[in-house]
């Protein structure tokens, strides 16, 4: 029996990753093919090349089984469907969410995109439905809201068929992360675990990283870990101080107000107030020099 086996990692769609023409290429040129393996840990990237491996593996005769060696995200959970058999290694991800684009024109290039990006998305819903046997409205909700599932969960929601030993599965995630070429998802919805992973990565020491390395590109990526850390956890305290009933954009309880820079407190050098306007203010007083409208503790 011949089996094919493919190791799919990288972003989709990038020339030194996932390469849609060259996959189908390795597709067709093993037409007798009875198995095909495939080893995939992906950030995601172009949907229409996963789309475009997805009916490759779909089209080819042979067995396909998809194990998930650490991540599985957007476009990468597209080719994942292809598998007649999903496996998710112990601590890999599976990330399902809208399609994303960019374009530069009048608004009508603008709405054709949006046309566009919305049949993607109905695609996409509908793939993953036929998957699962799931409702269209379930699966919509998923992709709407950028689900991410840990391997249990997509086993229990019918994107996977089992779990199997993968003893790095959660270093490949992180590793698979830190290399995205593109973060279109929303860093804030990464699960805990795994941007955990991410920021200790990042503090490994120099010599952890592989030789060769381009000290640029090691920079840029760590200047884009520090934004997805930063952006969750000012999420969680935004959402944390909303769960419970508190306004987050006001001052803490306990902090002093700073009155230095209330514009409505009299300053020392104020000048009197001038009888032109004094003699529209209340006089019960007596004192023509005191704002009424200012608090009366204020002095």
């Amino acid at each position: 029996m011949k089996t094919l086996e493919l190791d799919l990692y990288g972003d989709v769609g990038d020339p030194a990753g996932i390469d849609a023409a060259k996959v189908v290429a390795l597709l067709r040129n093993a037409p007798d093919a009875k198995r095909i393996n495939i080893r995939l840990n992906s950030p995601g990237g172009s949907a229409f090349d996963g789309i475009a491996i997805f009916n490759a593996l779909k089209d080819h005769p042979a067995e396909v089984t998809v194990k998930v060696d650490g991540l599985a995200a957007s476009a990468a959970s597209i080719i994942a469907m292809a598998g007649d058999t999903i496996e998710m290694g112990e601590g890999s991800f599976l990330m399902v969410h809208r399609a994303h684009g960019l374009a530069y024109g009048h608004r009508g290039d603008l709405r054709e995109l949006a046309d566009v990006l919305e049949k993607a998305d109905g695609e996409i819903v509908s793939l993953y439905a036929g998957r699962t046997k799931k409702p269209l409205a379930t699966v919509r909700g998923w992709v709407d809201a950028e689900t991410w599932f840990t391997g249990q969960e997509a086993v229990e929601a019918g994107l996977a068929d089992r779990i199997v030993q993968t003893p790095k599965a959660l270093e490949n995630a992180v590793r698979a992360l830190a290399g995205a070429q593109h973060a279109v998802f929303n860093s804030a919805r990464v699960p805990q675990i795994l941007a955990k992973a991410l920021e200790a990565h990042k503090k490994r020491p120099a010599a952890a990283v592989p030789a060769g390395a381009d000290p640029a590109e090691m920079a840029r990526l760590q200047a884009w870990h520090d934004r997805l850390v930063a952006e969750a956890r000012i999420k969680e305290r935004v959402e944390a101080r909303q769960a419970a009933g508190v306004n987050p954009f006001l001052p803490k309880q306990g902090s002093a107000p700073d009155m230095s820079s209330n514009p409505f407190v009299p300053r020392e050098d104020d000048t009197a107030i001038p009888p032109g306007v004094a003699r529209f203010m209340p006089k019960d007083d007596g004192d023509d020099k005191v704002n009424p409208f200012l608090p009366k503790d204020v002095d």
